[in-house]
């Protein structure tokens, strides 16, 4: 037994192998159709409905990652506008200072309003870039989960394809010869190979290169927004 038993019951083998027979009943792939290789697959309704069925519940899985995240998603996109105004103040009021009072160990420790004005800055973008990397895993975490859901349908959608195809080619009359198993395409859906969470919520550095100023990290669009994808 393998890492990964296939989990079709009996009663999902059943229906499967009776629609494996009457598909190929219905369908009779050409006996040209078949090549060396084994590349032709044939497109039986069973199969199109399985894709169009994990198609359909990546892209709710989708929408429902969405909906759950969208307070997120605001506060994040708010927390990007506010850490650059204040970065942008902050770079004003250090600029405003003569050069040599503006290490870091004298807007420390230096009295004034100009110093106090900068160290209130600091602790201020601080907190907004902790609460951003907070409001960031809570995003990746949701959307981990819904990968993770899509991708399990998907899998066990190929295993009912494996138990299928079985019971096709076996229904077939005469054999096709080598006729290879049709896969699902994931490329499109949450449950694409190459999927992961920046392309629905780019992030870029902000305020960093700025002299004396705290690295700060926040998205520069509204994560899922239709900007965030062009």
């Amino acid at each position: 037994m393998g890492t990964q038993p296939l989990r079709i019951g009996p009663f999902a083998r059943r229906l499967l192998e009776r629609r494996a027979r009457q598909d190929a009943e219905a369908t009779r792939p050409s006996r040209d159709a078949a090549s060396a290789d084994g590349a032709p697959t044939v497109a039986t309704p069973t199969i199109t409905a399985l894709q169009a069925r994990a198609n359909a519940y990546a892209r709710r899985e989708e929408q429902r990652f969405f909906s759950r995240c969208r307070r997120d998603l605001a506060e994040q996109r708010g927390l990007a506008q506010a850490l650059a105004a204040d970065l942008d103040a902050y770079d004003d009021r250090l600029e405003a200072l003569a050069p040599a009072e503006r290490s870091a160990s004298r807007i420390a420790e230096g009295d004034g309003v100009a110093f106090e004005e900068l160290r209130r800055l600091r602790r201020r973008i601080a907190q907004r870039n902790a609460r951003a990397e907070q409001l960031g895993a809570a995003i990746n975490a949701r959307f981990t989960a819904a990968r993770l859901r899509a991708s399990r349908h998907f899998d066990r959608s190929d295993e009912k394809i494996a138990v299928y195809w079985g019971a096709y080619l076996r229904a077939l009359t005469p054999p096709p010869g080598v006729v290879g198993a049709p896969a699902l395409k994931r490329s499109d859906s949450l449950a694409g190979r190459e999927t992961s969470v920046d392309i629905w919520r780019p992030v870029e550095p902000v305020g960093t290169g700025r002299a004396g100023s705290p690295e700060t990290s926040a998205p520069s669009v509204e994560p899922g927004s239709p900007d965030a994808r062009t």
